[in-house]
């Protein structure tokens, strides 16, 4: 992961722990393993956005640390808003709104540009459209595998923020792989590129909207 890339937060982090740690000598492979999974645990808790990020899509807001929990299997997740209908369970079919976002924050592509500003639970009538949803059922291997643990236990209306390492998120080839998947070739191939760098530390960012849960 470059250095250049990071939030300022996380940078100042990583040259406080490194002044900790390094001795005039050069640092053994497993205090570098160890500095790499701290600098990563950090900026996936911190997200700090850059003024870029924020431009592309206001709901891209700053999460404390302590918001985050653990994703059976790896990744983060933090509430951004709790929804008061359906909850997500292992018997669930649910329709999300995504929006996917680079480690470095940048847009790739989503079912929506903004998700929705609507409060409490989504109210669905029964012919609700759902084409540029992403709807699966929990459990049936449609979605990837951070996706299908992250959203477990969301309700209906509610917001959450995903951070998915590598081996939670997409598979190669691309087509192949779970959803939710962008349609353009331009964000496909965004997300092949960054599969592609075999970097065990890289991630993605996956906010979804669980508009309706059944």
């Amino acid at each position: 992961m470059s250095c250049a890339r990071l939030p300022l937060l996380v940078l100042a982090a990583l040259v406080a722990h490194t002044s900790a740690l390094v001795t005039p000598l050069k640092l053994q492979a497993q205090a570098r393993r160890s500095l790499l999974q701290s600098v990563t645990a950090a900026v996936a808790a911190a997200l700090i956005p850059s003024a870029q990020t924020r431009a592309l899509d206001s709901s891209f807001a700053e999460v404390e640390r302590n918001e985050f929990h653990r994703i059976p299997g790896g990744g983060q997740y933090a509430d951004l808003r709790l929804g008061t209908g359906a909850q997500v369970s292992e018997v669930s079919t649910v329709s999300l709104q995504w929006v996917l976002r680079r480690s470095n924050g940048y847009f790739v592509d989503g079912s929506v540009k903004m998700l929705s500003a609507q409060k409490g639970a989504v109210k669905v009538a029964d012919n609700f459209d759902e084409r540029d949803n992403f709807v699966f059922s929990v459990g049936d291997g449609r979605a990837i595998a951070g996706l299908d643990a992250g959203v477990r236990g969301m309700r209906q209306g509610g917001v959450r923020r995903l951070v998915l390492p590598v081996k939670q998120a997409y598979t190669l080839p691309i087509d192949k792989s779970g959803g939710p998947l962008p349609e353009g070739y331009g964000p496909r191939r965004q997300i092949e590129r960054e599969l592609q760098r075999n970097d065990l530390y890289n991630y993605f960012y996956l906010e979804v909207e669980a508009s309706r849960v059944r």
